[in-house]
């Protein structure tokens, strides 16, 4: 007998050989944008969704690619067209996340207001990003990066420059000198971090601000 596909109410079927003298039927979901590509770019986006809001739920130690593919209604074998694992999942999470924490840094930063003082609204922006759910995920994947292929984990390096640059220049702009400026923004972002641990889920602490904004101007503050 000779395989044939049919169309039904709910998309495309494709008959499969399960022995010698039988088949077997395996639905195809309706594909519901314009062209497969689009198609594509939707369910990979779907399963992303579906997997940090899993890995902020439960901790992303706790979520399998099985428990992914159950939230987003894909058989787990299917979640392997979009992702190798889930590690995967946090290198696609943080090329969405990179692109608008940079415009948001970008717009903090901008003005003609003093260096301190632009450092200063970046590092309640950045205080803000670092409070939020999604940012306990950059922890596993500072993890999870030495597993990762050559290509993969330095695009993750590329993606986390590319932010930091963003202070580094007004980290210069405050009168920081060249072989200095790593080692301040690195102080910067431990300072905003440390802060965040602080703050933690208690609500903004007015006095702990101030004393940010302090200190952020103190790295900057050259003689």
């Amino acid at each position: 007998m000779t395989p044939r596909r049919c169309r039904g109410p709910t998309g495309i079927s494709a008959w499969r050989t399960v022995d010698s003298s039988t088949w077997e039927v395996d639905a195809m979901p309706r594909i519901k944008a314009d062209n497969i590509a689009e198609h594509v770019a939707q369910q990979r986006a779907a399963v992303l969704d579906a997997a940090v809001r899993l890995f902020v739920e439960r901790g992303f130690s706790e979520v399998g690619l099985a428990d992914v593919a159950a939230e987003v209604g894909l058989a787990r074998n299917s979640l392997y067209r979009y992702v190798p694992d889930k590690t995967h999942l946090l290198v696609e999470w943080y090329r969405r996340t990179v692109p608008a924490t940079i415009a948001d840094w970008e717009r903090a930063t901008a003005g003609d207001d003093p260096a301190p003082v632009r450092l200063q609204r970046w590092a309640r922006s950045y205080l803000e990003w670092a409070l939020t759910p999604e940012h306990q995920l950059v922890g596993p994947l500072t993890d999870s990066v030495s597993g990762l292929d050559d290509d993969t984990r330095a695009e993750v390096a590329e993606l986390h420059r590319s932010m930091m640059a963003v202070v580094a220049r007004v980290v210069a702009e405050a009168g920081v000198s060249g072989d200095h400026v790593d080692g301040a923004v690195a102080l910067l972002a431990g300072l905003v971090l440390g802060a965040a641990r602080a703050e933690g889920g208690s609500g903004a602490d007015d006095d702990l601000r101030r004393r940010l904004d302090n200190a952020v101007a103190a790295v900057v503050d050259t003689p």
